[in-house]
């Protein structure tokens, strides 16, 4: 699926993770922390593509990447001093860092099974613990990141759920290819969806 089709997906899963929460009486009623709810959904459902330089997210992720190791460079090199004081905060970085790099490993691999979706919850876990950022921000990330894995299961290709332990794809009985006419009628009817709910919820 392309990143815009993704993006509405995901838009769709935010939703129906919001109706859900609210049953449970965990959606927080300002206005700002819904619409972020959202940006961490949108991000999510982009994230599983980091694997892919070429993607809209993987681009911007490996160029923030290198940026970062030049600036690190470039402060050992000139400013050792103030490396130093940031040095516990750099190697928790690179901790965390470790498992995305080592899942990289090419499009539809390990980013997109089950154990990229297991790792995300436990940094979501610790950007929660470590950070203090709500539990709700994280529901829309994990709910954006699931949303990718529904719409690659549709298409011909799938996804590998269970790599590395299965290099088999598994996708949907139901399928179509990626930016096919299938995936742009099905993603305008999600737009429409999308649209027709939130006027109803609003008025």
């Amino acid at each position: 699926m392309l990143a815009s089709g993704h993006q509405v997906l995901g838009f769709t899963f935010g939703l129906i993770a919001v109706t859900v929460m609210q049953t449970f009486g965990i959606v927080p009623v300002h206005t700002l922390d819904i619409v972020l709810f959202f940006v961490f959904v949108l991000f999510g459902s982009l994230l599983p593509d980091i694997d892919t330089p070429t993607s809209r997210l993987g681009s911007k992720f490996w160029r923030m990447l290198i940026l970062f190791f030049f600036v690190t460079l470039l402060v050992y090199l000139f400013f050792p001093d103030l490396l130093d004081t940031y040095r516990e905060d750099l190697k928790i970085f690179v901790v965390l860092m470790i498992p995305i790099l080592v899942m990289i490993r090419g499009h539809r691999k390990m980013t997109h099974s089950l154990l990229f979706l297991a790792v995300l919850f436990l940094y979501s876990t610790i950007i929660v613990e470590g950070l203090g950022v709500p539990w709700f921000f994280m529901y829309g990330l994990l709910a954006g990141a699931l949303s990718h894995f529904v719409g690659d299961f549709v298409t011909k290709k799938g996804i590998p759920l269970f790599y590395p332990l299965s290099k088999r794809y598994y996708r949907f009985f139901f399928t179509f290819r990626t930016g096919s006419l299938t995936e742009r009628g099905i993603v305008i009817a999600l737009m429409i969806w999308n649209v027709w709910y939130l006027v109803k919820e609003i008025f």
